[in-house]
């Protein structure tokens, strides 16, 4: 699913990641791990397509990140999510449900279900971090991607939300989909991954 070799990524001339390399098969959990700073969520926005890598090869499913086939089967769960302050929740939920060719009322009932019901009238700017964080996630796996990319899932959610993260993941997990996870406690994802990968400026 994802060929890394030899990447580099520079930030204002230092290399934040440095000589990576790694394989990261269909079907297969990864936490990402490393000290603040080594590059996790540098690594997340390669695979993503959002960031270029300085040198080396990044591959998704055979294609380069960057590709359109490859933004269809990927869902980016991002920290902080990149939501439109100016939409209702809702709104935001119909914009997303648009994009992706999803239908509307499946996305707004899954946002009820990670208990934004009574907020999907409310403005993306007057939301608190945990429901923004959890309308987030409910927009970025809208079209149930088959390789999921997690920054931090579950800070700021309250317990009902993370049980129903985890729940997401392990049934993606047991339909052979792909995720890659980055995560600064081991303990939080130990049981839903298989292998870590640890990134640093000397990887």
């Amino acid at each position: 699913m994802i060929d890394i070799e030899d990447l580099v990524v520079r930030r204002g001339g230092t290399d934040v990641l440095r000589g990576l390399s790694a394989r990261i098969g269909e079907g297969e959990a990864v936490r990402v791990a490393g000290a603040n700073g080594s590059g996790k969520s540098t690594l997340l926005s390669v695979l993503a397509g959002v960031t270029a890598p300085d040198a080396g090869r990044v591959t998704v499913a055979g294609r380069a990140p960057t590709d359109p086939a490859v933004r269809a089967l990927r869902g980016h769960v991002q920290e902080p999510p990149p939501l439109y302050d100016h939409l209702t929740a809702g709104e935001q939920t119909a914009f997303t449900a648009a994009v992706w060719g999803v239908d509307a009322r499946r996305l707004r009932e899954r946002a009820e279900a990670f208990g934004l019901g009574d907020r999907l009238d409310v403005l993306v700017a007057d939301l608190s971090l945990g429901q923004r964080k959890k309308l987030g996630y409910v927009c970025a796996t809208a079209h149930d991607p088959r390789l999921v990319l997690l920054d931090e899932p579950f800070n700021g959610l309250d317990a009902d939300a993370e049980r129903a993260v985890r729940d997401d993941l392990a049934r993606w997990r047991s339909e052979g989909r792909t995720l890659v996870v980055v995560s600064h406690a081991d303990s939080s994802v130990a049981d839903l991954v298989d292998t870590t990968l640890t990134v640093g400026a000397d990887a």
